[in-house]
């Protein structure tokens, strides 16, 4: 039985409880958060022993085998350093981190103890991108050559005043985000970035220097190109579109829709039901626990998810510079 900690209890944790609370083979016996009475409420539902708002509580445990880390994206170094430093096998939130130093300490510290760090990429475990990865390694379509990958929505509020997107906190819209379709390309793509060219609008919040629309094209070293394109504040804000069309030089992948919601009448007006997320998060969890019981590779390396930020920084200097950024 893994016996696990979570470190942070709000936001994107949510789904990690949900993801945790199945698990046959792990269970999670303390949770930390700054606010205790959001620890305290999230070690209720998942029937843990400890809820404290320390994380070096729990890392103090020799009972504790592995933390999952769902904090601020800027804290997910200073966690997961002193985690590894006490022996714990890591699955920190994406982005790895907001700086490719901090990414480096976080890498550097987990080879060092020789414990396991896994970057949560979640779209790597969704239904669609194992169904592209499985019908790619096949061959069904022979070597990728060219991705478009458009997604958007309106998940969050129209003024981002909060620090949720706030460039310091958490690196901003194209990191925090940019980097699950980065991650995906990569893994789709089966070759290395050699250069990303960005461009982005600020459409709802002009006061902030975010970055609410975006797109940034790949090239890779054997040619190839992918070309991903993300919103977040669309109107009306609850409503979610994606397409997905992969070219191999021997076929196609094609996906998505122009609307994923459903649009629903109920007792409050008209709503939106939009897709089903869960299912990647509890799969992703489940790979974390058997990995960790199997002593095997991490799922999602820490090199990977460096190699995911460091793109979606290039992205970042190249919508300021206009210029294209090279690896």
């Amino acid at each position: 039985m893994l016996n696990v900690a979570m470190i942070g209890a709000g936001g994107v944790a949510r789904r990690h409880r949900a993801g945790w609370i199945p698990q046959a083979d792990a269970s999670v016996v303390g949770v930390a958060d700054l606010m205790a009475e959001r620890a305290a409420e999230a070690a209720a539902e998942l029937g843990a022993e400890q809820a404290t708002g320390d994380y070096m509580d729990v890392l103090r445990r020799d009972d504790v085998d592995a933390v999952d880390i769902c904090t601020t994206e800027r804290t997910h170094a200073d966690i997961a350093v002193a985690a590894a430093e006490h022996g714990k096998h890591i699955l920190v939130e994406k982005p790895i981190a907001t700086t490719l130093e901090d990414a480096d300490r976080m890498i550097a510290a987990a080879d060092e103890r020789g414990v396991m760090l896994m970057v949560g990429q979640t779209h790597r475990f969704y239904d669609y991108s194992i169904a592209a990865k499985s019908a790619i390694e096949r061959g069904e379509i022979g070597t990728p050559v060219y991705l478009r990958y458009s997604s958007g929505g309106g998940f969050w509020n129209q003024d981002w005043t909060g620090n949720r997107i706030s460039a310091g906190d958490t690196g901003g819209n194209v990191v925090t985000n940019g980097v699950h379709i980065a991650d995906l390309c990569n893994w789709w793509m089966r070759a290395r970035p050699v250069s990303i060219y960005g461009q982005a609008l600020n459409q709802t919040s002009p006061h902030l220097e975010m970055n609410d629309y975006f797109m940034f094209t790949i090239k890779y070293d054997n040619g190839a190109i992918a070309v991903a394109e993300l919103s977040r504040a669309n109107m009306p804000r609850s409503n979610q579109f994606k397409s997905i069309i992969l070219l191999g030089a021997e076929g196609q992948l094609s996906s998505g829709m122009e609307d994923e919601s459903n649009w629903v009448d109920g007792d409050g007006g008209m709503e939106f039901v939009g897709p089903e997320f869960q299912h990647g998060f509890t799969r992703m969890i489940g790979e974390f626990v058997r990995r960790v019981d199997e002593g095997g590779q991490s799922p999602v390396s820490g090199e990977e998810g460096r190699l995911a930020l460091a793109m979606c920084l290039g992205a970042e200097e190249s919508i300021r510079t206009g210029e294209v950024f090279k690896f």
